[in-house]
């Protein structure tokens, strides 16, 4: 009969579920560490929670963050497994276990059921900083002509990169194409001490994992997509905000929303026609795209209302953004070709943890600035108290 080892530190229901497969499949269960394959129940990976005993550690774990897995997993081989998994994954994986059947991309395996586009370029980019030695790096994915950072630690400037910019830093050894059958994006690193295929050989492990992700995110990106500007829609502002908030709580970093109301659209449409208005709702969305940063979002919420969700920023950071936009807008009426029409905006501010402790609470916060603004007089931004 094989002996498991069982330590139940954060004791569950699934957790008994499964103890009691293993022993149905089995297994003779040992209540607490010891040498050879282990089962640790947990609320999520800890390293601090890796015992001196286990040559290999299942964790059957209530939630997981990519930087945990990461973690426990450098200490101790081991499989990582949400507890909302079917048993008969935790059985595969103690297989698994038990042959060392971890492979180059073993780490990554562990990933699979985990991670999104952005967490996997996460993961992956900590894991070439730390192969290769560099002080830091990014990650840039390809949108049409430009490259876009979607993972950095602030070490390069977080500006498009020109796809001609792109394939020179490539050519002269400054970057390394990602996915080069589809050009999927850039790796740069600073100053790194290894040569790359010491910390390149990850990235082909990862390719279809990335190409997966990529073209998922593509996907949703048509059905999340507004059918008029350049913004998305509302549903999927309802998508993103929930795990932004969580992102954000995660890594102890503020997170901004920024909502815009365009001024007298009503009046536009009734003095000029549906059409001017249309042509104005397109205009301001496309000028608050090219003032965003690449990793801010613009969502149309619905009629003349838009939204900007800013990760790690501050109720300031977004109020001098809207300041801005107003006065971008401003400055450039919209030709209507016999008339040229005034573009005003009020706006909204409220961030996470500053004002609200959610999602939810994160857009009504930001809705009440915005009707603080009309109220006191429109072509203005309000903050909330």
């Amino acid at each position: 009969m094989p002996r498991i080892h069982w330590l139940d530190v954060h004791p569950s229901p699934a957790g008994e579920r499964l103890r009691a497969a293993l022993a149905a499949w089995g297994h003779e269960i040992v209540p607490g560490a010891g040498p050879g394959s282990l089962v640790l129940v947990a609320e999520h990976p800890d390293p601090r929670l890796v015992p001196a005993e286990g040559t290999e550690i299942l964790w059957w774990v209530e939630q997981a963050e990519p930087e945990e897995v990461s973690a426990v997993l450098n200490l101790r081989p081991g499989w990582v497994l949400l507890q909302d998994r079917p048993l008969e994954a935790a059985r595969e994986a103690i297989l698994h276990l038990r042959q060392r059947d971890l492979g180059s991309e073993g780490w990554l395996r562990q990933m699979m059921h985990l991670a999104t586009l952005d967490e996997l370029l996460r993961l992956a980019l900590g894991r070439a900083i730390r192969l290769s030695g560099a002080k830091g790096g990014a990650i840039w994915l390809r949108r049409d002509d430009l490259f876009y950072q979607r993972a950095g630690d602030g070490i390069f400037p977080e500006a498009p990169l020109p796809g001609q910019e792109a394939a020179d830093l490539v050519r002269r050894g400054e970057a390394y194409l990602l996915v080069p059958s589809e050009q999927l994006g850039i790796l740069r690193l600073a100053d790194p001490k290894e040569p790359p295929d010491r910390f390149l050989r990850d990235f082909d492990d990862m390719a279809p994992l990335l190409l997966n992700a990529w073209h998922l995110e593509e996907s949703r990106a048509l059905s999340f997509k507004d059918d008029l500007t350049v913004a998305q829609n509302r549903r999927c502002l309802e998508a993103e905000l929930p795990q932004a908030v969580r992102s954000a709580a995660a890594n102890a970093e503020p997170l901004a929303l920024l909502f815009l109301d365009v001024d007298d659209l009503k009046r536009v449409n009734t003095r000029h026609g549906h059409p001017a208005g249309s042509l104005l709702l397109e205009a301001v969305a496309r000028t608050a795209q090219r003032l965003c940063r690449a990793h801010d979002r613009l969502y149309r919420y619905g009629g003349d209302e838009f939204c900007i969700l800013m990760p790690g920023t501050t109720s300031q950071g977004a109020r001098k953004l809207g300041e801005r936009l107003l006065q971008v807008l401003q400055e450039h009426p919209l030709d209507l070709g016999r008339d040229h029409l005034a573009v005003s905006l009020s706006a909204g501010v409220a961030a996470y943890p500053e004002h609200a402790d959610g999602a939810g609470h994160l857009i009504a916060q930001a809705d009440h600035a915005l009707l603080q603004a009309k109220s006191e007089g429109k072509g203005r931004v309000v903050v909330a108290g």
